[in-house]
């Protein structure tokens, strides 16, 4: 029993919970360039980005505009949550941390919308509408965690 408590305890100890963040991070920067680089490939070259097709952009700008953004949103985050969770306690910290995470995965859901979007020919928009709403839900969600950890450790 002693064995097992040990073990447990380990298991869900906050290094682990920051090494797993970390692996997460870099495994949503993977899922976001290969679903980029998917919907690149089928792009049409006059890439409309909204659903009335109002706006369009070729697609190297398109390419070159939304991969530019992505990296300097992830450097601008990875260097605010590095150094605004210096002194902060274990917890708070990781979960703060996830936000790379979350906005990757937003991101990359951008991405496969658009280009459910520029390929209505072969694949029905509406049934993707979900994509549009899953980031924001998951910020959301991240942002009551936030506000339930701040409260449980004052």
């Amino acid at each position: 029993m002693i064995w097992s408590n040990n073990f447990f305890h380990r298991l869900v100890s906050f290094a682990v919970m920051v090494k797993a963040i970390k692996v997460l991070n870099r495994i949503s920067v993977l899922l976001f360039s290969a679903i980029f680089l998917l919907v690149y490939a089928y792009l049409p070259i006059a890439v409309d980005l909204a659903i009335d097709g109002v706006t369009q952009v070729h697609k190297q700008n398109f390419f070159y505009y939304f991969f530019g953004a992505f990296v300097v949103i992830n450097i601008l985050l990875r260097i605010t949550t590095s150094q605004g969770t210096k002194n902060m306690n274990e917890e708070l910290s990781a979960w703060i941390r996830s936000i790379v995470f979350i906005v990757n995965f937003y991101l990359t859901t951008i991405v496969g919308f658009i280009g459910v979007l520029n390929n209505t020919n072969h694949i029905n928009p509406e049934s993707y509408a979900y994509l549009s709403y899953l980031g924001p839900t998951l910020i959301g969600i991240w942002i009551i965690g936030l506000i339930f950890l701040i409260i449980k450790n004052k």
